[in-house]
């Protein structure tokens, strides 16, 4: 970073000393006008550069509507929506399998925590916030 703006420095300094050495207002003008013509085409060319990068990134993103945008005529275009909904209802039924499966994980992880440990951090937790002199929480199982 550091390296970068000692070079954009060393830049400038040159493109002064340009400046300065030339002789006449109206060539001092043309000077400073090609120098920001030039720094305009390469900020032109680097925001180019970041908006197809961006660009090509939202259309890998976006694969669904792109396809849509690209196809042609209105019965194809329903047609291409009708699909992807039949698409998203076989998927929908694999989305939800995993959410469940997901959900049996975190219940039982859940349920491995003991009601002595519960006690404990809940208490500690009081005793952090200074609560614990008023409350104290006790958990008592009712299954057993």
């Amino acid at each position: 970073m550091e390296n970068k703006l000692n070079q954009e420095v060393k830049e400038l300094n040159e493109q002064f000393k340009e400046f300065l050495a030339t002789k006449g207002i109206k060539a001092k003008f043309n000077l400073a006008i090609n120098n920001m013509k030039e720094s305009t085409r390469i900020q032109h060319e680097k925001d180019v550069k970041n908006f197809n990068e961006i660009k090509q990134k939202s259309i890998e993103e976006n694969k669904d509507f792109v396809e849509f945008l690209h196809t042609k005529g209105l019965k194809n275009k329903i047609q291409l929506v009708i699909e992807n909904i039949k698409k998203g209802a076989r998927e929908a039924s694999k989305n939800t399998k995993a959410q469940i499966e997901k959900s049996k994980n975190l219940a039982h992880i859940n349920k491995e925590v003991s009601i002595e440990e519960l006690n404990k951090e809940l208490n500690s937790f009081l005793k952090e916030k200074g609560l614990d002199s008023k409350y104290s929480v006790v958990i008592i199982n009712n299954e057993e």
